[in-house]
């Protein structure tokens, strides 16, 4: 009977095939054949089995309001130069590297070179300029802390390299500044050239412009729920949260006018728990193959509203290469209808742009930044901003090398969107929306150990028209 089915190009769910198999219905093949649907879920073969099942599923939908959502065709454009799917030149060779770091260097450059209002030299011609002050664009390739609590910088810059000190004892500020300096960092350094450095007196990171600051809206009154890390075939997956949410899609349960906006899901990467990420894993696995666990996510795909639109990227527990950029999760393990795209991205939904960012580099952040921890996501994803840059410290996390630097931020987002750490978190920043959307993961043993506390089964949802973000909690049903 699969063959059979397999030969037509029909691929059933997971409940879908179990229920093929217990069933005495001779003709059923015929007709899930006859359904004509190149995906065929739970809810096709109860109606096959027995089609009087239909009448209070109907009765259900009706009882909420008119899905606002329907009666809106989908508006998403994926901006695909930003997007390394596809595009993936690089060899790891010597040559890479230099144009990796030389492209990531010359457009974070020229964003330095439109702020204030000292003109931007080369350490060339700063080196001589002895006394005098000058304004620098650099990157920093080491730090230390010296004997008198000054912090010492290594620079450089295309034309060579040069020391910087910068003093705080007197000046509050800019010691604040020296503290948030990282590794790899880019920046505009201004003070006066001594022999053989550069005293600091201000620090200026690319950042966005002070004068954005209102969120841009939607002409359609639509919602977006974001979610991320849903960590399918894990045993700690939360299935009856997540049933929960499923059913609010459908209009079942409260906030039935919000439900009936949400025309777009935004999922930021870990769809599945994978295979082999991290010693051991398989003790915490129920589906231990990866094609049943995409399956799984597909049928999620399959049992939402068929007005609403899927976006999704991969994160670093998903079956793609683990460094970043990532290409896009594949066909051959999504086969539901969604909009599958790189990790990071960038896409245009109803006019608003938005940055998604798995964020595995959170981690290095969190780790090198004063004041950063787990608890506040959404304060690192500012310091991205700031940097324009999605992961400033090399090495942090894997980085691979192409030509282009992929985690550049050269426009400004509307939405930015993480996920990684599952941990819920918002704020605006200079005209942005900030989003790290959480998990339906409960916390595992490796969280524990670490002292990490998720917040699971809260799903944000964005009003995109009257900017009003809302968190709905799925873990009280």
């Amino acid at each position: 009977m699969a063959r059979e089915l397999d030969e037509k190009g029909i691929r059933l769910s997971v409940e879908a095939e179990q229920l093929l198999r217990d069933s005495d219905d001779p003709e059923l093949v015929q007709k899930i054949i006859a359904l004509n649907k190149p995906l065929v879920g739970k809810a096709d073969m109860e109606l096959l089995l027995s089609p009087k099942k239909e009448e209070p599923k109907v009765e259900v939908r009706a009882a909420g309001p008119v899905p606002l959502a329907k009666e809106y065709a989908a508006d998403i454009k994926v901006i695909h130069t930003k997007d390394v799917t596809g595009k993936s030149r690089t060899r790891g060779e010597v040559e890479n590297f230099v144009n990796y770091f030389r492209n990531r260097y010359q457009r974070t450059s020229r964003m330095l070179r439109s702020m204030g209002k000292e003109a931007l030299m080369d350490l060339k011609d700063a080196k001589g300029r002895i006394n005098e002050r000058v304004r620098v664009h650099v990157m920093v390739s080491a730090k230390q802390e010296t004997k008198k609590g000054n912090l010492l910088l290594e620079i450089e810059d295309m034309t060579g390299s040069f020391k910087a000190v910068i003093s705080g004892q007197r000046d509050e500020k800019l010691a604040e500044k020296a503290k948030s300096i990282l590794l790899d960092d880019i920046i505009a350094l201004s003070g006066k050239v001594l022999e053989p450095y550069m005293i600091v007196d201000d620090v200026e990171w690319p950042d966005f412009p002070v004068t954005r600051k209102e969120l841009k809206r939607s002409e359609n009154d639509l919602a977006v729920a974001y979610l991320s890390d849903t960590h399918f075939g894990s045993r700690y997956f939360l299935e009856k949260e997540f049933r929960a949410f499923v059913d609010w899609m459908h209009g079942r349960g409260e906030a039935k006018e919000l439900a009936a906006k949400v025309k777009y899901i935004v999922v930021a990467g870990d769809l599945v728990d994978g295979i082999g990420i991290y010693p051991n894993q398989e003790k915490e696995l129920v589906v231990k193959d990866i094609y049943q666990q995409y399956r799984m996510f597909d049928d999620f795909v399959e049992s939402l509203p068929d007005w609403v639109e899927v976006i999704v990227c991969p994160g670093n527990h998903d079956a793609v290469r683990r460094g970043e950029p990532m290409p896009a999760i594949g066909k051959d393990l999504l086969k539901s209808d969604i909009t599958s795209v790189g990790n990071p991205s960038t896409v245009i939904i109803e006019g608003l742009k938005h940055l998604m960012y798995h964020a595995t580099s959170i981690d290095s952040m969190i780790s090198n930044l004063p004041n950063a921890s787990y608890m506040h996501p959404e304060k690192v994803m500012v310091e991205y901003l700031k940097r324009r840059n999605l992961s400033p410290i090399y090495g942090g996390n894997l980085i691979i090398p192409e030509n282009i630097d992929y985690m550049v931020i050269d426009d400004e987002p509307d939405v930015l969107h993480c996920g990684h750490v599952h941990k819920n978190g918002y704020t605006q920043y200079r005209g942005t929306l900030l989003i790290n959307s959480g998990t339906f993961q409960d916390r595992t043993e490796y969280q524990v150990k670490q002292g990490h506390v998720p917040t699971p089964a809260m799903v944000p949802v964005y009003e995109m028209k009257s900017n009003r973000l809302r968190t709905l909690d799925f873990r009280s049903g």
